[in-house]
């Protein structure tokens, strides 16, 4: 039987996710920063004897870590039937279908970025038109820095889960254009600080990111998210808790801070590397 198998990565999201909703981009545009790890999201298809298909999926990350799963498998499953039809799709025409299978199903899914930067290795900037396109740019990133970026960039899992779901309707049902616009700010605020020798911006651009997301709406927090974040800060680490979900706690980190780091927090911590 024939067996055909796509691979996709993971992707942490930096800075002006929730920006890459359609309600608050048509109307103002924005842009997002992510980046690519060295974890990976599988999904294979085979046709079966009765003369269906048999679609199966693995990934190295458990569901629930806001690292961009579900867009992760949707983006998979588009490239494995393209490849089962021997078909030649682009990047961002495989990520429209795949946002458009996901939201069909349900429109608080998610929002753009995460069917995109699983894609795209690197550091991406995904820019959200009004007119409903998208385009990507690569950032250029210094060989000096990606070694340091790799060391001081930290994932933790904080163990609480949360329906994305959830929190993705209650920030489109609010009305946070003026936290949204703020959150549009920061990837050109980054990449700014970075085009001046600033690396270290994006400890507070996290801080800030995650600043912004806690006031948008009450699901976007726990009483435990408080509390990891505010260990993480005051081990000298910008922080911000990825996903809509709540899942996982990502930290830029000096690298003499972390042994205090990891001791405090006491959670699982998921080891990666960037893609480059």
């Amino acid at each position: 039987m024939q067996t055909v198998q796509a691979k996709v990565s993971y992707r942490i999201p930096l800075v002006g996710g929730i920006t890459d909703y359609p309600e608050y981009y048509r109307k103002r545009g924005s842009q997002s920063l992510c980046c690519t790890i060295d974890k990976y999201l599988y999904v294979s298809i085979q046709k079966n004897e009765g003369g269906g298909l048999d679609i199966r999926s693995r990934a190295d990350l458990p569901w629930g870590t806001g690292l961009g799963s579900s867009g992760a498998y949707h983006s998979a499953l588009i490239m494995a039937f393209a490849l089962m039809k021997k078909q030649k799709l682009s990047s961002l025409a495989i990520a429209k279908l795949a946002y458009d299978l996901e939201t069909g199903i349900d429109k608080f899914a998610t929002g753009r970025q995460d069917s995109i930067a699983c894609l795209f290795r690197g550091v991406s900037k995904i820019n959200y038109h009004r007119d409903d396109s998208i385009t990507v740019d690569r950032v250029a990133v210094p060989a000096a820095w990606r070694k340091k970026l790799s060391r001081r960039l930290l994932l933790f899992d904080s163990g609480v889960r949360r329906p994305a779901r959830d929190s993705i309707k209650d920030l489109l049902l609010r009305k946070n254009d003026d936290l949204l616009d703020k959150i549009a700010q920061l990837p050109r605020l980054l990449l700014r600080a970075w085009q001046d020798g600033d690396l270290d911006f994006l400890g507070k651009a996290l801080d800030l990111q995650e600043h912004y997301r806690g006031r948008l709406s009450p699901t976007c927090r726990s009483a435990e998210t408080d509390r990891l974040l505010g260990i993480a800060r005051s081990c000298g680490a910008g922080a911000r808790l990825t996903g809509a979900g709540i899942g996982t706690l990502l930290c830029y980190c000096p690298e003499d801070k972390q042994t205090e780091l990891r001791k405090k927090l006491g959670i699982s911590e998921i080891r990666f590397s960037l893609l480059w």
